[in-house]
């Protein structure tokens, strides 16, 4: 427990008020948030790491990848602070785009595709890429957008029952 000491209007009488042990939950869990930009470095830190391991150990991007991505872009929508819902809400789309780019750049036998020329170029290995990783893509982005949703939803006040 929390004690606040405060001058009552008589003078030298101290009173002495304790703070409630408890929480709302909600309360408890915004101790924890991120900013965006914050969350945005992390993310792309985490992602970058997986991504990395991955062409280690396999030489492509794969199932693990894909796991990545989504519990990736799903932590950002649960650690961003309320005012970052927006750039969280448009980051899967991007962060995915920023991945491929970057792995087709660097390591362009990683994005395997069927049909795919050895000797294609980056955008079209993005493509490759971006296709063949659309599931994992919009699974993250649809529950990125409903759990954002539903904070919002549980941060709003309860209407009045009268």
């Amino acid at each position: 427990m929390r004690a606040e000491r405060r001058r009552t209007p008589t003078v030298g009488v101290v009173q002495v008020q304790t703070a409630p042990a408890w929480r709302p939950r909600a309360e408890r869990l915004a101790e924890h948030e991120l900013t965006p930009r914050g969350v945005i470095v992390l993310v792309t830190v985490l992602l970058a790491g997986a991504t990395a391991l991955e062409l280690r150990l396999t030489d492509r991007l794969g199932l693990f990848f894909a796991i990545s991505f989504v519990l990736t872009v799903l932590t950002a929508a649960l650690l961003v602070r309320s005012d970052g819902f927006y750039p969280v809400g448009v980051l899967p789309p991007l962060l995915m785009f920023a991945v491929l780019v970057a792995v087709a750049w660097t390591a362009p036998q990683a994005i395997q595709a069927h049909g795919l020329a050895v000797d294609a170029g980056t955008l079209q290995r993005v493509i490759a890429g971006t296709v063949n990783h659309a599931t994992p893509l919009a699974i993250g982005h649809v529950l990125v957008l409903l759990v954002i949703g539903a904070r919002i939803r549980a941060a709003a006040p309860a209407p009045s029952r009268r």
